[in-house]
C-alpha cells in the first residue's frame, strides 16, 4: 500500500508541473455578474439565503486561483462584493477591451419561476451569425462541460440577439462593448430551491468553476490539466424535501447535512456544511482508484471505489441508510395535550416517537375512548403518526388515547410503558369581542358590525339569524365581509351610513354556528346609538387623493416587528369621507407584543402653533385595540409622540387632539401616523381621509348647516388640484361634475347621498389629463343647483 501511495504521489507531482504553465501567455477577463446586496437587482433567495452577488464572486474567486495555476493571466471587473463593487455593464467590458484580453467571461447564475434547472451560455449575435464566431465555440465547450458537472437537466448555446428577439441587435450590455471574443454563462437556476442550496456551498461554486478551466483549455487547446476530481451528493433515502423539486430528480430525497467524506489514499476529510445540499467536492487529484468512506450521525457507514479521469469530474453520490437503533422507543410528544380543555372537534391525534416505528404494530397498539374510526398518516420517517378521526370529535366529550406496550420500534424493539393521555373537546361558540357593545353610543354612522368568536363560523348559518334594525322596527341592508368567517368572525357594514343620533338593534340568533356544528345556543341582542356630531370644519392639508410625501412603513427606521410582505400603504378608492380616495395602511405584526408600525410623511406639513385649535383627520377604525399615535416635530427635527387612543372602533372618525398637547415652542410639523402594538390583534387594516389643522375645539360652535351652498374653489387659480366646499342642510342625493367651456363634462368629483353637514371635495387635474383654460363646476342637490368657474393654470 505505501509503495501505490508514494507512485500515485510521483504521478500528481509530475503532472502539477507539466499542467502548471498550459495557459502561459493567454490573458483573461473574468466579470462576477451583478455586485452588493441590493434584493431588486442582486438575485436574493430568502428561503436559503442565497444572493446570487455572493455565488458569482466567489466563482470567480475559485476561477482566478485556478487558472492562474495554469499559468494564464486574469483580471476581474470588480474587487469586492459591496454595492460600490457593481459597475455599469459598459465599464465591466472596458476593463476587458483596455487590458486587450484574449477572452472575457461574465458569470452569472439564473432564474426563473423556480421550477427550473438548465445551463445556458450567451454570446453577442444571432444563432447563425455570431459577431465573434469564437465566442460561439467556446460556449459549445463550455457549456457542456458546466452542464456535466452541475448536473442540470439540459444546456443551450445561444446568441443574444436571438435569446431576446424583443431586444433587437442591442443584446447584453456587457457583451455589446467587447472587442474580443466573450460569453455570459448561466450555470445553474439560483431560484430553484435544491440548486440554491448547493450554491451555498463554496465547494459547489469551486465544482462550476474547474468546468470553466478545463473549458479555457480545450479552446485555447493547450492540453488538460491531467488531474481531475470527485464530487457527489449525500442523501436520505427514507426522508423526502418539503420545497419544490424536478419530477424524477434525486432533489426528491433529503440531503444530510454535516456529513464527514474521508478519501483515501490520502486520507483526504472533507466536512460538509448544513446548507441542506448534502455536497462534497475533492479536487486536483492524480487519476487512479480511490475509495470513498461516508459517515454522518445516525447512520451506518458506507464506502465506495471511484476511478478518478483526469480532465473530469466523476461523482461518488451515496444514500445512507440509518442506523440501526435497538433502545426502547420513547413518546417525545403528543396532541392534544393532556388535560387539554375546548379542542376542536376537527383536531387530530398526533404522536411524535424518538425513534423510526413499525407502522403496522404502533397503529394496532392506538385505541381511543370514546372509540371513533379514523385513519393513520405516517411522517418523519416513520417517527410522528397522526391518527385523523373519519367523523368530528363528540363536542364537550373527555377522550382517552393510549398507546399500549405492543407499539414496536422498526428495528423491533417494544415500547417500554404503555402512554395513555385525555382532553376535552369544545361545548360552547364563545364570543370574544363585539362591536359596538351593548349600550354603545357615539358610534359612527359608518360603523363596520364585528362579532369575533373563537371558532371558524359557518355563513350558511347566518341567514335569518343576523339583522340590523332601527328603533322603528326597519331593517337595514347590510354588506357583510365574507373573509372574516374562517376567522371567526361576522363583520358586515350598513349598505348606507346610518342616521345621526339614531338608536339601532344589532341582534345574533341562537342558531348561528360554526364549522364543527356547534351553535350560539342565545339570541344576543345589542342596542346602541349613533353619534350627534357633524362635521368639524378645518384646514385639509391632505385629502388623500394621492401618495404625496407618505411612504410604506418599511421605508421607516422606527417601524418595527412587522411582517413586510403584509404591510403597506397605499391610496385607494375603497372607503372615503371625501373626494374620490383615502389612505390605506394594511398591517400585520410578527409576534405577539412589541410591534411598531409607522407611516412616515417626507412632506411634513405645518399645522401652526395655535395651542386653542386642534389637529388630526378621519381615521376609519379597525377595532384592533392596539395604539394609535400622532408623530410631531416642533423646532424642524425634535420628535413629539402623542398616544391618542386605543384603536377601538369601525367606521369613520375624526381623530383629533388639541395642539396644546404637541409640547415644545414654534410650529408643529406633523408627520406619521404609528400604530403601536398593545394587547390587541396581530392584523389590521385602517383608513385615512381630510388631515387638517386649525379644527374648531367646541363643536356646538358650528351650526349645522341650514341651507344649500357652493363655495368658490380655493385656491383658483390653481394647478394641479384645488377644494370645493360645498354644505346640504339634509340628507340628499349629491352630485358635482366639472365642465369645459363648450358645456362638455370632464370629471365628476362627487355622486352619492350626504347626510346634512359641511363638506370638502379634491379635485385633482392630473387624473383627468387637462389642458389650461376655464372649467366650470356644477352642484346639484335635490333641487338646489348652483355653477362656479374655475381657472386652470398650468
Amino acid at each position: 500500500m505505501k509503495n501505490i501511495v508514494k507512485v500515485l504521489i510521483l504521478i500528481f507531482v509530475i503532472a502539477l508541473q507539466a499542467q502548471a504553465q498550459l495557459l502561459s501567455g493567454i490573458k483573461l477577463c473574468i466579470d462576477p455578474g451583478h455586485g452588493g446586496h441590493d434584493a431588486a437587482n442582486d438575485r436574493y433567495i430568502p428561503q436559503t439565503g442565497f444572493w446570487e452577488s455572493d455565488g458569482n464572486w466567489d466563482k470567480a474567486l475559485h476561477l482566478k486561483e485556478i487558472l492562474t495555476g495554469l499559468g494564464a493571466q486574469v483580471i476581474l471587473t470588480r474587487q469586492g462584493n459591496n454595492d460600490s463593487d457593481d459597475l455599469p455593464l459598459s465599464q465591466r467590458a472596458g476593463i476587458a477591451n483596455s487590458n486587450n484580453v484574449d477572452f472575457f467571461q461574465s458569470i452569472h447564475s439564473n432564474g426563473w419561476l423556480g421550477t427550473s434547472n438548465s445551463t445556458l451560455l450567451l454570446y453577442r449575435g444571432y444563432d447563425a451569425q455570431p459577431i465573434f464566431p469564437q465566442a460561439k465555440t467556446m460556449g459549445a465547450i463550455m457549456v457542456q462541460r458546466i452542464y456535466q458537472v452541475n448536473r442540470t437537466t439540459g444546456y443551450s448555446n445561444r446568441g443574444d440577439w436571438s435569446f431576446y428577439p424583443d431586444w433587437g441587435t442591442s443584446g447584453l450590455g456587457v457583451l455589446r462593448p467587447l472587442n474580443m471574443p466573450g460569453v455570459l454563462s448561466e450555470g445553474s437556476f439560483h431560484d430553484y430551491i435544491p440548486e440554491s442550496w448547493r450554491l451555498m456551498n463554496t465547494n459547489y461554486r469551486r465544482s462550476e468553476t474547474w468546468a470553466m478551466a478545463r473549458s479555457f483549455l480545450e479552446y485555447f487547446n493547450v492540453g488538460n490539466e491531467g488531474v481531475g476530481a470527485i464530487a457527489g451528493v449525500v442523501r436520505d433515502p427514507e426522508k423526502n424535501v418539503t420545497y419544490y423539486y424536478l419530477s424524477g430528480s434525486n432533489d426528491q430525497k433529503k440531503p444530510v447535512n454535516q456529513v464527514q467524506v474521508t478519501l483515501m489514499p490520502g486520507n483526504k476529510v472533507y466536512n460538509g456544511d448544513d446548507k441542506n445540499n448534502g455536497f462534497f467536492f475533492f479536487d486536483s487529484l492524480a487519476p487512479g482508484q480511490y475509495t470513498v468512506y461516508y459517515h454522518a450521525d445516525d447512520f451506518s457507514y458506507d464506502s465506495s471505489t471511484v476511478t478518478v479521469v483526469a480532465h473530469q469530474t466523476v461523482f461518488a453520490d451515496k444514500f445512507l441508510i440509518e442506523a440501526p437503533n435497538y433502545n426502547p422507543p420513547v413518546i417525545t410528544n403528543y396532541t392534544p395535550v393532556s388535560s387539554a380543555i375546548n379542542v376542536s372537534r376537527l383536531a387530530n391525534i398526533v404522536v411524535d416517537f424518538d425513534i423510526r416505528m413499525n407502522s403496522t404494530t404502533t397503529q394496532s397498539a392506538f385505541s381511543i375512548s370514546p372509540t371513533i374510526s379514523g385513519s393513520f398518516v405516517w411522517e418523519n420517517n416513520n417517527k410522528k403518526m397522526t391518527f385523523d378521526p373519519s367523523g368530528l370529535l363528540d363536542a364537550g366529550t373527555e377522550y382517552t388515547v393510549t398507546i399500549d406496550t405492543n407499539a414496536v420500534s422498526y428495528f423491533g424493539t417494544k415500547i417500554a410503558a404503555e402512554v395513555s393521555f385525555s382532553f376535552s373537546t369544545r361545548s360552547k361558540l364563545n364570543l370574544l369581542a363585539l362591536y359596538p357593545d351593548s349600550g354603545a353610543v357615539d358610534v359612527s354612522a359608518t360603523v363596520q358590525l364585528r362579532a369575533e368568536f373563537d371558532a371558524a363560523i359557518d355563513p350558511y348559518s347566518l341567514s335569518g339569524n343576523v339583522t340590523l334594525k332601527d328603533i322603528d322596527g326597519n331593517s337595514i341592508g347590510v354588506t357583510p365581509d365574507a373573509t372574516g368567517y374562517a376567522y371567526g368572525n361576522i363583520i358586515f357594514e350598513p349598505q348606507q351610513p346610518l342616521d345621526l343620533n339614531k338608536s339601532y338593534i344589532l341582534t345574533l340568533k341562537s342558531n348561528i354556528k360554526d364549522m364543527e356544528n356547534i351553535t350560539l345556543g342565545y339570541e344576543l341582542v345589542v342596542p346602541f346609538k349613533t353619534t350627534d356630531e357633524t362635521y368639524v370644519s378645518g384646514n385639509v392639508f391632505d385629502t388623500f387623493e394621492d401618495i404625496g410625501g407618505w411612504n410604506d412603513p418599511e421605508f421607516s427606521g422606527s417601524t418595527t416587528g412587522t411582517v413586510p410582505d403584509f404591510t403597506t400603504f397605499s391610496v385607494v378608492s375603497t372607503k372615503k369621507v371625501n373626494g374620490t380616495k383615502s389612505g390605506r395602511l394594511i398591517y400585520e405584526f410578527a409576534n405577539e407584543t412589541g410591534g411598531v408600525c409607522r407611516v412616515y410623511n417626507s412632506t411634513k406639513p405645518n399645522v401652526g402653533s395655535n395651542a386653542s385649535s386642534e389637529v388630526g383627520m378621519w381615521i376609519f377604525g379597525d377595532f384592533s385595540r392596539n395604539m394609535l399615535e400622532y408623530w410631531f416635530y416642533h423646532s424642524s427635527t425634535s420628535n413629539v409622540i402623542v398616544p391618542i387612543n386605543s384603536l377601538d372602533w369601525t367606521g369613520w372618525r375624526l381623530v383629533r387632539i388639541p395642539l396644546s398637547s404637541v409640547t415644545g415652542p414654534g410650529d408643529k410639523l406633523f408627520h406619521s401616523i404609528v400604530i403601536r402594538q398593545t394587547s390587541g390583534t396581530k392584523k389590521g387594516t385602517l383608513y385615512f381621509d381630510d388631515a387638517q389643522s386649525d379644527i374648531v375645539t367646541d363643536a356646538e360652535e358650528l351650526p349645522v348647516p341650514n341651507r344649500y351652498a357652493l363655495q368658490q374653489n380655493y385656491p383658483n387659480p390653481f394647478n394641479p388640484s384645488t377644494m370645493i366646499v360645498y354644505s346640504v342642510p339634509e340628507r340628499v342625493n349629491v352630485t358635482i361634475k366639472v365642465y369645459d367651456v363648450l358645456g362638455k363634462e370632464v370629471a365628476q368629483l362627487v355622486n352619492e347621498e350626504k347626510d346634512n353637514g359641511i363638506y370638502r371635495v379634491a379635485f385633482n387635474t392630473a387624473d383627468y389629463n387637462l389642458a389650461s383654460g376655464i372649467y366650470f363646476y356644477r352642484i346639484k342637490a335635490g333641487a338646489f343647483t348652483s355653477v362656479r368657474k374655475l381657472m386652470l393654470v398650468k
